[in-house]
């Protein structure tokens, strides 16, 4: 009997992304399964990227264009995407990266076996600039020991199973909402499998990972979420 066709939503929440977003929803829609629809959702930027996401979504009719009208953090931002995601498989993917033909091969064969697949950026770690490299050490290590984990990556491009995410969706506004997610998923049981998947660098704009303010947001998730217990 022939397995049913795949049909994936794609998040891509996005700030301040006015460069790179459209070559991205573009490059999603080529790539992609014919199955697709890409929720594009702009967190309160200040630049166009707000305009160039309705103006793709006028232009593609399998991309959705959400507005917020404030920025309000990576984690809003993907949670709402979330709730308007139809498709079986659910994937979160950043506005500044080109998933490749390959990654979306093995990450739909995966999640076959799996309830979450994780990618991990192995090599880009490695060559990070010292600063770089500190933070993402430290932050891996953190959340491994603190939660009894053992992820080398827990940040990058996940794919859940829709059916599956009210069980453990996380609550925190920022970027420590993946590794929250992983957390709930692991208490449930579920089967979290992560591999190493291609990764190229940004052609424009700053990464806002390492950027102060966004360290010290993680930190307060991380700790509110230890502290606070937040099982529900």
């Amino acid at each position: 009997m022939s397995e049913p066709p795949v049909s994936l939503s794609i998040i891509v929440p996005a700030y301040n992304e006015e460069d790179l977003l459209a070559h991205t929803v573009e490059h999603l829609l080529d790539t992609g399964p014919e199955d697709v629809e890409v929720i594009v959702v702009n967190d309160g930027s200040a630049d166009s990227t707000g305009r160039i996401a309705d103006e793709l979504a006028a232009k593609h009719e399998k991309v959705i264009a959400i507005q917020l009208e404030k920025n309000q953090g990576f984690g809003k931002a993907v949670r709402t995407g979330f709730k308007r995601a139809s498709k079986t498989y659910v994937m979160v993917c950043p506005a500044d990266y080109r998933f490749t033909l390959e990654d979306f091969d093995v990450y739909l064969v995966l999640i076959k076996y799996a309830d979450i697949v994780i990618g991990y950026r192995r090599h880009r770690r490695m060559e990070l600039p010292f600063y770089g490299k500190l933070v993402s050490s430290i932050y891996h290590t953190l959340v491994n020991l603190i939660f009894n984990l053992n992820f080398f990556d827990v940040n990058w491009i996940h794919m859940y199973k829709r059916s599956q995410i009210e069980t453990y969706l996380g609550k925190s506004d920022g970027v420590f909402l993946l590794a929250e997610n992983i957390i709930r998923a692991k208490r449930l049981g579920l089967r979290i499998v992560g591999v190493d998947v291609n990764y190229t660098e940004r052609e424009s704009g700053i990464p806002t990972g390492v950027q102060p303010g966004t360290i010290l947001k993680t930190i307060h998730e991380l700790l509110a979420f230890y502290f606070n217990g937040r099982r529900a």
